[in-house]
């Protein structure tokens, strides 16, 4: 319907213009052009008008209309000066058609850059001192000229290139044309050549050249800022070549580029005394002399820039590199870890006890020893799919975690929002009615503890099914419909005549009809025509369901929502899902960011080598692409967007940020300080891991402040690794319960732990604080190096080196079931580490693991049991592991037949051991004692004397 009304309005108009031509009707032209204009005008508008609504709708209206107005504005400026510029450049140029329409290709271009760039411009305008200046005397920069006026100056630069190049193409086009003394001409009869009757005028070769030489000028200028950025050396920002050679050619280039432009126009001031404007003798001349100056230019440009600093750096500065380069790196250091927000670690020494855990510790600390996460978010999410997901339209994005107060306690649990997703219906059942009016929200959350198992092995739930039934009123939900999320990327509409599926019970759907504010109200027919153009087209306008006071919702993702709002903040990739006073919001972290922090080393730059740990794929996955190349971020936002009603609140964390300075400068109203956060909100925010784990890859080598080590790399870090779901990986930051060294209180806490480069013991970690007033503290705490601390891929080598607990964990894989091993966590109890594996069991039959045995570890002790508790006690005790499932009943021989399997397989590793030492003769032992325990496994399963009692024994055991 919309198209083909679309079409009819301009058929309609372009016949009107048509008639009135022909009929030389002004009236009728006239009429038909509006008519055209006014319906690509709807058309255009519709789409706008939709967005102006929902920054209405939210509340923010103020800061819709700052941005378009900026935008028009911007647009508009550098349209016109680039316009303007060609104009003057080509004010002499006697072909007219190819002036103008130079003219109009650098307004449109100007008016693209203007719009593009309307951030880097409104940046500029309100750019603001951070008090750090650059450490290069010469230049001596505020850090704030980097981050909000080179980025302007280096995009208006490219602008005026545009304007050069644009009118260097009209002059040499007319040129082409102007050959044989003709000119393109517009009549009534459509463009044709004309013969030019008047003497042409050369001088716009002139103003171009000299245009031309200004602006390389310019842009030598800029030079001498961008080696802020350089990478040529070996670190980011310059070096001794940079600072005293190429700084200094970069003035001299400058000074040559102005005297060049001067020369150029020398010519021009003859050419007006003598009027020769228009001789083509004098204009092949002045070609020559004009290539005489750029081959000049151009050789300065050479050796100035190229030869010289290329020789300081081979002859002089490489062979002496380090006692040249080393204020410069302590420059790289220093800058680097501001960029990063490391300038405020908090380094520590770890001395890491040798005691062993004793009942006492446990006792001081039980707190935290309640608190140690065993399940594995993976793990735990196919649990819920399986049994709290209800129906297959509902699904839970991921699993996230959190910490509560609730039956007196402060504990650290695991959440996940049940959302919809209508594409799981059947495909007969995906009608434009279900997608649109029925299903319109998901129901609830699912929440448990992270070490609370029931004796089956799965989780014991702290709030489960629909609807939501809650183990303790702390946690009851009263609000559990959600509108917004992660999962809703498509729009709905509420409050209409069509009934919403609010959650099954039983055989019966109970239905609701939503009462919130979220959403753009259809107020009357326009805006249910102009709404259904964007949103189901002639569907929803026909349709009797959407009326007056019916509610349309898009716009729902929750990241994408923020984006919206606010497009110069990028988003973690982790929002999660809050339960507070009933209700259901999310929590998102937003980042400001820039490329243009002076000396500071970019993320994601020279691949692994400048940040180890992680390849650069993954760093894409878990850190975001955003991250590409930046060296500047802060965690500076924090957003909260209501899962009912969808309001958005965005709340400043960090007020040290310049750059979220100057943008709450620009889109006043816009962010709110933190202290206008509800507490009960403020509870739940935390250290992002995105965040941690972007300043740890950096940490890892800027964590060495000493020039001369950092040089040589004597300390890099790497992030430590783990055995995990039977694959070997890099660690991911984790949460956990953590009292800090002269603290009586738990507080949530972000870990990641490091080992040096090429080796598997640990050597640090680093944390990000979460709770309170400690909230945004970055601790880094570093392991003796005179002592072996374990690693946790060492934790996971351990494991397999065990004889009884590898051997069963084989077994139980060659029974039907897949054994998945957790994350190790490595815990920081008191002054010592607690190594953490949980281990589960997944039939092949079912679709979700099962809690089997948690593997416990402390220095060279192994424990594991059935449950955290048996574990901890077999540690503190330090009794031996003894078996996981009970013994086989003996044989009368008194070996069993799982002690001869375990002998003979023994035997046969030393054999291959012995062989591959050369050490034939004790080869020939183990090939004999493993010939002696297969005799005996086939005697006692083929017929023996014992036969019956050995299988009934079998059996017994089974």
């Amino acid at each position: 319907m919309y198209l083909v009304i679309s079409l009819i309005l301009l058929g309609t108009g372009a016949a009107i213009a048509v008639l009135g031509t022909r009929a030389k009707r002004r009236t009728l032209q006239v009429l038909g052009y509006l008519v055209v204009l006014a319906t690509v005008t709807l058309l255009a508008v519709a789409d706008f008008w939709i967005e102006a609504r929902w920054f209405s709708a939210l509340g923010y209206q103020a800061r819709f209309w700052r941005e378009i107005i900026i935008k028009i504005i911007t647009a508009s400026s550098a349209a016109g000066l680039a316009a303007a510029l060609v104009v003057v450049l080509n004010l002499a140029n006697p072909n007219r058609l190819f002036k103008w329409a130079g003219a109009a290709l650098a307004f449109v271009s100007g008016g693209i850059w203007g719009f593009a760039s309307w951030e880097k411009v409104l940046m500029f305008l309100n750019r603001q001192s951070t008090g750090m200046k650059d450490p290069i005397e010469t230049l001596g920069m505020d850090t704030g000229f980097y981050l909000f006026s080179f980025p302007f100056l280096d995009a208006l630069f490219n602008l005026l290139v545009l304007v050069a190049v644009i009118s260097a193409g009209v002059i040499l086009a007319s040129f082409f044309v102007n050959a044989e003394n003709k000119e393109l001409d517009i009549g009534e009869m459509g463009i044709s050549f004309k013969e030019i009757t008047q003497k042409p005028d050369y001088s716009s070769v002139y103003l171009t050249a000299f245009f031309v030489f200004l602006v390389l000028a310019f842009g030598k200028y800029l030079d001498r800022f961008r080696l802020m950025f350089s990478e040529l050396g070996i670190v980011t920002g310059p070096g001794w070549t940079d600072v005293n050679i190429r700084i200094p050619a970069y003035n001299v280039m400058i000074v040559v580029l102005l005297l060049g432009a001067v020369l150029v126009m020398l010519p021009a001031i003859r050419a007006i005394r003598e009027r020769s404007f228009g001789e083509k003798d004098e204009l092949k001349a002045y070609i020559a002399y004009l290539g005489g100056i750029s081959l000049i230019t151009a050789g300065i440009w050479f050796t100035a820039l190229g030869l010289v600093p290329g020789l300081f750096q081979a002859l002089r500065v490489e062979p002496n590199e380090i006692t040249f380069e080393k204020p410069y790196i302590k420059n790289n250091i220093e800058f680097t870890q501001y960029g990063f927000n490391l300038h405020k670690t908090e380094v520590r020494k770890f001395p890491v006890s040798e005691e062993i855990f004793t009942q006492k510790v446990v006792d001081q600390n039980r707190s935290l020893f309640d608190n140690i996460r065993l399940w594995d978010w993976r793990a735990l999410d196919a649990v819920y799919n399986q049994f709290q997901e209800i129906r297959l339209y509902y699904e839970f994005r991921d699993v996230d975690i959190d910490r509560y107060r609730y039956n007196g306690d402060y504990r650290q649990v695991m959440v996940s929002a049940r959302e919809i997703v209508v594409g799981n219906l059947p495909r007969e059942n995906q009608t434009f009615v279900n997608r649109r009016f029925k299903y319109t929200h998901g129901y609830g959350i699912t929440m448990t503890a992270v070490n609370e198992f029931t004796p089956e092995g799965l989780p014991d739930l702290l709030i489960k099914d629909i609807p939501p039934v809650s183990r303790f009123t702390e946690l009851e939900v009263e609000r559990p419909e959600i509108y917004y999320g992660e999962l809703t990327d498509s729009y709905v509409v509420v409050n209409s005549s069509e009934k919403e599926f609010d959650y099954p019970r039983g055989d019966k759907n109970i239905y609701v009809h939503y009462k919130g504010t979220g959403g753009v109200e259809i107020r009357n027919l326009w805006d249910k025509f102009l709404l259904g153009w964007r949103f189901g087209g002639t569907r929803f306008f026909l349709s009797a369901y959407p009326d007056k006071g019916s509610r349309v919702m898009y716009h729902r993702d929750v990241a994408e929502r923020v984006m919206v709002l606010a497009p110069f903040l990028s988003m973690d990739k982790d929002p999660y899902i809050v339960l507070s006073e009933g209700k259901l919001y999310w929590i998102l972290d937003a980042y400001t960011y820039s490329k243009y922090f002076p000396y500071s080393e970019p993320y994601l730059t020279k691949a692994e080598e400048n940040l180890p740990g992680i390849s650069r794929e993954d760093r894409y996955t878990k850190t975001g692409a955003y991250l590409d190349r930046i060296n500047y971020l802060r965690n500076s936002v924090k957003v909260v967007v209501d899962a009912y009603n969808g309001d958005t609140d965005l709340y400043v964390f960090d007020e040290d940020d310049a750059v979220i300075k100057v943008w709450d400068s620009i889109f006043p109203g816009l962010l709110k300080k933190k202290e206008q956060m509800p507490e009960a909100l403020r509870r739940h925010i935390r250290y992002p891991a995105g965040m941690l784990l972007a300043q740890g890859l950096v940490y890892t080598k800027y964590h060495m402040t000493d020039p001369e080590v950092f040089y040589n790399q004597e300390d890099l870090w790497v992030r430590a690794t783990e055995k995990y779901y039977n694959r070997v990986q890099n660690v991911e930051p984790y949460y956990i319960m953590w009292k800090p060294p002269g603290s009586g209180e738990i507080e949530f806490t972000l870990i990641l732990p490091f080992t040096p480069k090429n080796r598997q013991v640990l050597i640090g970690w680093i944390a990000g604080m979460c709770d309170g007033e400690n909230y945004g503290r970055f601790l880094a705490y570093k392991f003796p190096k005179e002592k072996r601390v374990l690693g946790t891929q060492q934790v996971e080598t351990k494991i397999d080196q065990d004889r009884t607990l590898s051997g069963q964990l084989t077994l139980w894989d060659q029974r039907g079931s897949s054994v998945i091993r957790g994350n190790v966590l490595a815990i920081p109890i008191e002054d010592k580490i607690l190594y953490v594996e949980p281990i589960y069991l997944r039939a092949e039959t079912a679709a979700y693991p099962e809690l089997r045995l948690v593997v416990l570890m402390q220095n060279d002790k192994l424990a594991y049991g059935k449950t955290f508790s048996q574990a901890l006690e077999r540690l503190i005790k330090d009794e031996k592991p003894g078996d996981i499932i009970p013994e086989p009943v003996k044989t009368p021989g008194g070996i069993s037949l799982r002690e001869l399997s375990r002998r003979a397989d023994t035997a046969f590793t030393e054999y291959l051991d012995h062989m591959a030492e050369e050490d034939f003769r004790s080869a020939a032992q183990a090939l004999e004692e493993l010939k002696e325990n297969l005799k005996a496994i086939r005697q006692r399963t083929s017929g023996g004397k014992n036969d019956g009692k050995v299988k009934k024994n079998e059996q017994t055991a089974e």
